[in-house]
């Protein structure tokens, strides 16, 4: 008999996490747990407010699943199909299909990439995230948190502080640096002027989501008149990838929690690579839970954005390790 449960998580940060619309030191996440027999199996959910999700939408939401949830479920497929029946957060989603899955991989033996016919990938490397803070604190950030090891630099910006920002974290180091707006930019020349001010562009491998997801005929224009590679984000959440993408950006960032299980998210690099589009795998503030979900499917992808464990205190699951920048399963020595 399927069991179903959920139950709240208080993550601290080991810094305060800043980006253009919101900042916090504590992260609180879901983990759902599912329980037959001897088996047990979980799910992280990592909601996020800018999506329209909170705590108290997802323990209703919880609710109305596991009151409508079938004991009969045959597999993985019959459950997405009867999720794809309710209204509830992408998270948490995510967070049951997850639980299902992993529940499936242990019952199987097989592992979550064979179960989702992927090819295995052991380790990769991620960016590290650079939150928005006063320019004059870049060097210390840096320094106490060793973020030589990165071979790749993501910094959060906004309208404010988003050049000299930028421009500091260049002078620091010698990696390439991801540019993250969260949709913080008001116009396409906004953008291009913020651009126009580098003289070392080559250093930005790519700008992600500066306009906001509603800007359509605005990101028409941007990726006309950029020089830099766009990455979609916020525009990106569980629908199917067609031409809209590839007509206002270069790629996409794939984040499970916004697609709503591994399936989806699959479905989504698969339709983007074959429209031509760059991909990444991203991650919210996450446990080490969700940062190894994201690993499952991690085959293939061009670029990674998956340090969500790494900014937190203590992760209460440890089933990630990182060395030099790259995020391997811990029991891969």
């Amino acid at each position: 008999m399927f069991i179903w449960n959920i139950k709240e998580i208080e993550l601290p940060l080991k810094f305060t996490w800043k980006i253009s619309r919101n900042c916090s030191d504590i992260k609180r996440n879901f983990i759902v747990e599912l329980n037959n027999g001897s088996i047990n199996a979980i799910g992280e959910v990592a909601f996020n407010v800018r999506y329209g999700e909170n705590r108290e939408v997802i323990l209703e939401k919880f609710e109305e699943f596991r009151s409508a949830v079938p004991q009969d479920l045959t597999g993985i497929e019959s459950l997405v199909s009867f999720l794809d029946t309710l209204d509830i957060p992408q998270s948490l989603k995510f967070g049951i299909e997850s639980s299902f899955v992993h529940y499936v991989s242990i019952l199987s033996g097989k592992s979550v990439a064979q179960l989702m016919g992927t090819n295995v990938v052991s380790s990769v490397r991620t960016s590290f995230s650079i939150p928005i803070m006063e320019v004059g604190k870049v060097e210390a950030f840096i320094r106490e948190n060793n973020l030589q090891r990165f071979s790749f630099l993501k910094v959060k910006v906004n309208q404010d502080n988003a050049h000299d920002f930028c421009q500091e974290i260049l002078r620091l180091t010698d990696v390439p640096l991801r540019v993250d707006a969260n949709e913080s930019f008001e116009s396409p020349t906004q953008v291009i002027n913020f651009l126009s001010k580098f003289n070392n562009i080559s250093r930005l491998e790519f700008l992600e989501q500066p306009l906001k997801s509603n800007m359509h005929d605005e990101m028409l224009e941007l990726k006309k008149n950029c020089n830099v590679l766009l990455m979609a984000d916020e525009s990106v959440t569980k629908e199917d990838i067609g031409s809209y993408y590839p007509e206002r950006f270069h790629g996409i960032n794939i984040k499970l929690m916004k697609s709503g299980g591994y399936m989806k998210a699959l479905k989504q690099l698969r339709q983007a690579k074959l429209l031509g589009l760059k991909t990444m795998l991203g991650c919210m503030v996450e446990t080490s839970l969700g940062i190894s979900s994201a690993i499952n499917i991690s085959g293939g992808v061009d670029f990674f954005d998956l340090d969500g464990s790494l900014l937190i205190k203590e992760d209460p699951f440890k089933l990630i390790s990182e060395e030099k920048g790259k995020i391997f399963y811990s029991y891969i020595q």
